[in-house]
């Protein structure tokens, strides 16, 4: 879910006290630590190599947002008036040094506002060196809402930024990042970001990583006075009284002697450290494949447009050679529309969720049959009711959007993380768009409430609370188990061969409901040990059973053989788009490999990304007549970029009826990855250096005897293709290829061996 304002945002500068310092070490690390005597923030981080000491200044507070009236958000969830800022944070103590065996810590007792803090500076033998946190604690008790970071790396203009994962190409410079804010996806969001931010200047790199594992923290950079300021806001909420104290992790800090590619070579390590990893063992049919993402039924948009491929799933089924001969060999199967459409009515009924249930066994046996494999899209944020639905319809109604929701909305998913007003509107008028149906199909209040009351998230008062519908908090244990057996019961009913799971983090709020209230916002990644668990029973009752998610972030991926591409959306308009390129972002088919390159460097090692440039998501939100990429941009150009994705590791992926005008690109292109699955097993090798002009996407993969090439040109002027793959080379997908000559947004795939 987009991010919402919060309260330090605007303003990122730091103001600390003025005082002493102190310097503290420890003999089995390289790195020794100063902080700030009066306030306990650090001030420098230091490291030892062979050459010397390398060392970054750096500013540091800390905020604590507290009190405050709890009242829904018009858009859904939670929000609080009249809250209290802390920032005054005091050094109450002296050191207390506590060695860990795997870390050396200091410990700092200190004050924020009326809460005592303990500062934990912890010392670790390999990079990243210095790990901070804070344990919270209150002999009165406070409700505390949310916690800040603001950081200052010091640096140069020409000082180099590298995030990967975000809306930066490769090595830009501070001064081109410039004092717009930009986003960065945390390792729990939605996109595909680790949400490490490194800064090279001088010889020297310094790392900043917000990697608090439990809640999902928004983060903003942008160049300021003296540096690259951070605001990180931590999403940490709790009640904190004599009965609970709660230590959160604040950041992670590096410094070392070289560049990015050090901290390249190095993340392995990193990631394993804090158990960012990937099963790494998907199911062999996922390699190469195309998904076809189905929708049963019809949906609705504003000013009543209404979209229907399949009424019913029998009419999939007689669609079967269609999509196969495109190239297709997975049915994503979406919730039937308008109703249930994305929420929980009941796992137990297939026939309300889905479609007939017997229509529904028969698909994926004659799928089977074909070779072809089919998923369930399900859901687990929450069921809806009539009370639910009537809640966030008045929320639109009454709050401050009921005005702009004719207004023409952008690309949602091409926006920074830190801009969710296009977001807002489309949600808006999708609520307006579905009330009716969603309050025809539902109940008036779900049974479920009553039934099991600590399944869902509830304000102070017991209030229940969600988006718009009943929230589930999928921290909950009980509702754990209720969830896992729920989907084994599918797969033993349908057959069916995994699931993707759509919008497990959805539910960003926190849960004050008493049982969850010590750590109140861990509910939205509640998700992660559940899919752990879930993992284990799924592939005990079907091996080779797919699990694929919708969030993009590290902590996502630790059970999923496959996650989505959110984090590769706003690529469409960097490169197709007719406004002038973003001086910071993606500005050409370089930029693209060389993007695509570092995310993938950073993920958890053996990650899978399924690509898509048209989902049910990207057609949902735009209004009626540019829901499609190629409404939006020239069925040229939206070509080119298909195969473009199609050249990228992982399954591709279309919605349904977003096939038109490339069905050739599309057979080709899937026909050829079939065929040579094994190569798409592992990942491409981008020749970024062949192309002068910079706008060719140039993939290589080699496997046994076989080579193959995939080049894309992703502007719209004639390229040469480089002399290495012309001659000796067999063309297999080719569009506007003449000689050695490559059209506008002209295709060319070829093999040899």
């Amino acid at each position: 879910m987009p991010t919402r304002n919060w309260s330090n945002q605007k303003d990122m500068t730091v103001k600390n006290a003025a005082g002493t310092t102190v310097t503290f070490a420890s003999p089995d690390s390289p790195a020794r630590v100063t902080v700030d005597t009066a306030t306990g923030m650090v001030t420098r981080v230091e490291a030892t190599d062979g050459y010397g000491i390398v060392s970054q200044d750096v500013t540091m507070g800390v905020v604590a947002v507290v009190g405050g009236i709890e009242r829904r958000d018009p858009t859904g969830g939670l929000t609080y008036d009249d809250t209290v800022l802390w920032s005054d944070i005091q050094v109450t103590g002296s050191l207390a040094p506590v060695h860990r065996g795997v870390c050396h810590e200091f410990r700092q007792s200190a004050t924020l506002g009326e809460m005592d803090v303990t500062l934990h500076y912890r010392l670790f033998p390999t990079s990243p060196f210095v790990e901070i946190a804070a344990t919270l604690s209150s002999e009165e008790g406070v409700l505390v809402r949310n916690l800040e970071v603001a950081l200052t790396v010091t640096a140069a203009p020409e000082a180099i930024v590298n995030a990967p994962g975000n809306m930066l190409h490769r090595n830009t410079p501070l001064s081109v990042v410039g004092t717009k804010n930009l986003g960065v996806s945390p390792i729990g969001g939605l996109r595909g970001s680790s949400g490490l931010v490194c800064v090279t200047d001088s010889g020297v790199t310094s790392s900043m990583w917000p990697n608090n594992p439990t809640e999902i923290a928004d983060i903003i950079i942008r160049q300021g006075n003296t540096g690259l300021d951070a605001a990180i806001s931590l999403n940490f909420a709790a009640d904190i009284n004599p009965a609970n104290e709660a230590e959160v992790r604040l950041l992670t800090l590096d410094v070392q002697r070289g560049d990015f590619e050090k901290i390249r070579a190095e993340w392995p390590e990193w990631a394993a450290r804090y158990h960012l990893t990937s099963p790494a063992n998907p199911p062999a049919w996922i390699h190469g494949a195309g998904i076809y993402e189905v929708q049963i039924g019809t949906s609705h948009f504003w000013n009543d447009n209404t979209y229907c491929r399949y009424e019913e799933i029998k009419d999939l089924i007689a669609d079967l050679d269609r999509v196969q001969g495109l190239g297709f060999s997975i049915i994503q199967l979406m919730p039937r529309q308008p109703y249930p459409s994305y929420n929980v009515h009941d796992y137990d009924d297939i026939t309300v969720s889905y479609g007939d249930e017997q229509e529904l066994s028969e698909l994926v046996a004659r799928c089977h049959h074909r070779g072809m494999h089919v998923i369930l899209d399900v859901l687990l944020h929450g069921v809806l009711d009539n009370e639910s639905i009537d809640s966030a319809a008045n929320g639109v109604l009454n709050g401050p959007l009921a005005d702009r929701l004719d207004e023409e909305v952008l690309d949602t998913f091409g926006a920074d993380v830190s801009d969710s007003s296009n977001y807002w509107i489309a949600w808006s008028r999708h609520i307006l768009d579905f009330a009716p149906h969603w309050r025809a199909g539902s109940p008036k209040r779900t049974p479920l409430q009553q039934e099991h009351p600590d399944w869902f998230a509830t304000d102070s008062d017991g209030n229940v609370s969600g988006v718009y519908t009943k929230a589930f908090d999928a921290r909950n244990p009980e509702w754990q188990r209720y969830f896992r057996e729920s989907m084994l019961e599918l797969i033993r009913r349908t057959d069916a061969d995994g699931f993707r799971f759509d919008a497990p983090t959805y539910n960003f709020f926190a849960n004050w409901a008493p049982w969850a209230r010590s750590r109140a916002f861990m509910s939205p990644l509640g998700c992660v040990p559940l899919f752990i668990d879930m993992r284990n029973d799924l592939k005990a009752l079907k091996p080779d059973a797919l699990m694929y998610t919708e969030p993009s972030g590290h902590l996502l991926r630790r059970s999923m053989d496959m996650n989505y591409n959110y984090d590769e959306q706003w690529l469409v308009a960097a490169l197709l788009g007719n406004t002038p390129k973003d001086s910071r972002g993606v500005r050409n088919a370089r930029d693209f490999m060389r993007w695509m390159q570092d995310r993938d460097d950073f993920l958890p090692v053996g990650s899978q990304t399924a690509h898509h440039i048209d989902s049910h998501d990207t057609f949902w939100w735009p209004q009626w007549g540019k829901k499609w990429r190629r409404e939006q941009f020239s069925m040229a150009a939206v070509r080119a970029l298909a195969a473009a994705f199609l050249t990228l590791d992982g399954p591709y992926m279309m919605f349904t009826g977003g096939e038109e005008g490339m069905e050739d690109v599309l057979s080709g292109a899937l026909g050829l990855r079939k065929e040579h699955a094994h190569l798409w097993a592992s990942r491409a090798q981008f020749d970024t250096t062949s192309d002068p002009s910079g706008d060719l996407v140039i993939a290589h993969r080699s496997g046994g005897t076989t080579e193959l090439v995939c080049i894309v040109n992703l502007s719209g002027d004639e390229r040469e293709i480089p002399e290495a793959y012309v001659t000796g080379w067999n063309a297999q997908v080719a569009t506007g290829v003449d000689g050695q000559q490559l059209a506008g947004y002209g295709i060319y795939w070829v093999t040899r061996g």
